[in-house]
């Protein structure tokens, strides 16, 4: 046997024999963390099924594997965390906590499941201020008709919901990924950003064979113009109203969004916003200007840019009081190292 073979197997003996000290310690400890639990314990059986077929696949809708969102809140004030799930090619689905990790799928009771195709994002939150957690779910439709537009659920307070996203102002949006919802001016109520995907097809916009130089010089990306982009709605006494322009918010048709997380970065105890952008355009970081409006400074607080980023999360990571940033960046370094790979 090879000297490199005999170390390869040492070295796996060894780590197995110490993944396994590490297992019975922890035995030994009662410290286990975490304990799976089938779907028959907890009655959760939601799977998001995607059904590749002829004449909608990955080569004729590209948000094909983008999954669906889970949102976990107490909508029944009970003190027990519920769960929504959003499905892509079926029904959404509500579970209900009924304590010892145990659910109930209550979701054609409270009216929450939902007729549009590919339902992306959801977010529980109270939006009329009633103290019940109320649903809001990000639509992306199919590619034809128009079935893509926001449902907004309002909690009764019965574990019934009904459906208001038209009231609000909340329905028509784009092709939705997410929605946050925050006070951004500080007025007391809930403003929301929404973040979407760009409704053109990506190869229309044609330049991609200049990505990898646009990637190190992003004055040569074409100047950002109005589309069916994402949009900012400040809430005027309950009714969400379009500010993205005057707030200083990019529409843009070549802002394909992935990611959104709001949270102060600068310390200033006003909420920024960080959107992860797919495909041709950089990620934004909107800083907020205390005067209802925002500048977008990605280029003044990061010495990265992510090109094709997917999601983003935002954490004090080594406690030092300041946010950090991760992004998911899918963009290889360079065309050089895609051909070596693929070779």
């Amino acid at each position: 046997m090879k000297r490199c073979e005999i170390l390869s197997s040492l070295f796996i003996l060894i780590f197995v024999w110490a993944c396994n000290e590490v297992d019975q310690t922890h035995e030994q400890s009662g410290k286990l963390l975490f304990t799976r639990l089938t779907s028959e314990e907890t009655n959760v059986s939601f799977v998001n099924k995607i059904e590749d077929r002829e004449d909608f696949n990955i080569f004729k809708y590209r948000n094909f594997y983008n999954g669906g969102g889970v949102a976990i809140g107490d909508i029944n004030n009970d003190g027990l965390p519920d769960i929504y799930f959003t499905a892509n090619m079926e029904k959404n689905r509500l579970y209900l906590n009924k304590g010892d990790f145990t659910f109930e799928d209550i979701t054609d009771k409270a009216g929450v499941g939902g007729n549009k195709p590919w339902s992306t994002g959801v977010v529980m939150v109270d939006v009329n201020g009633d103290g019940f957690l109320d649903i809001y779910v990000s639509n992306a439709g199919n590619m034809e008709g128009n079935n893509h537009d926001n449902d907004l659920y309002i909690n009764n307070g019965d574990l019934t919901f009904t459906e208001r996203a038209v009231e609000f102002n909340l329905a028509k949006s784009g092709f939705s990924t997410h929605a946050s919802f925050f006070d951004y001016d500080k007025d007391g109520d809930l403003d929301v950003y929404l973040l979407n995907n760009s409704n053109i097809p990506v190869s229309s916009l044609g330049y991609a064979a200049d990505r990898d130089k646009r990637a190190s010089d992003w004055e040569s990306v074409p100047e950002r113009f109005r589309g069916v982009g994402d949009v900012l709605l400040r809430n005027d006494n309950g009714k969400f109203v379009d500010v993205s322009e005057q707030a200083g918010i990019y529409g843009s048709l070549i802002g394909f969004g992935l990611g959104v997380m709001v949270c102060d970065i600068n310390g200033d105890t006003y909420p920024d916003i960080y959107i992860s952008n797919d495909f041709y355009e950089r990620d934004y970081l909107y800083i907020n200007q205390q005067d209802g409006t925002f500048k977008e400074q990605i280029k003044d607080w990061t010495s990265h840019l992510c090109l094709s980023a997917m999601g983003v999360d935002i954490a004090d990571i080594n406690n030092d009081g300041l946010q950090d940033i991760f992004i998911t960046d899918m963009m290889p370094e360079g065309e050089v190292r895609t051909k070596s790979v693929m070779e």
